[in-house]
């Protein structure tokens, strides 16, 4: 990424970074209501629950970086 960045000038980053927030904010409620339904047969017992949801959102995030960083067609 930093090859391409380097030749943008600021208006375009900028426009980029607030483009990649605002996916980032939807990606993000979407994963939040999708762990709800995936985990929707996991005993609801507060914390535990809440650490569980945790977990889950931590490692799909963790695939989802993974998966970006060895696509062969990705440009960062």
């Amino acid at each position: 990424m930093k090859n391409i960045t380097k030749n943008m000038d600021n208006k375009v980053k900028e426009r980029l970074d607030e483009v990649a927030r605002g996916v980032a904010d939807v990606t993000l409620e979407l994963l939040e209501d999708s762990i709800d339904w995936q985990l929707a047969d996991f005993p609801q017992d507060g914390d535990e629950y809440g650490a569980i949801h945790s977990k889950v959102m931590h490692l799909a995030i963790k695939q989802m970086y993974l998966q970006t960083k060895h696509d062969s067609g990705s440009i960062i």
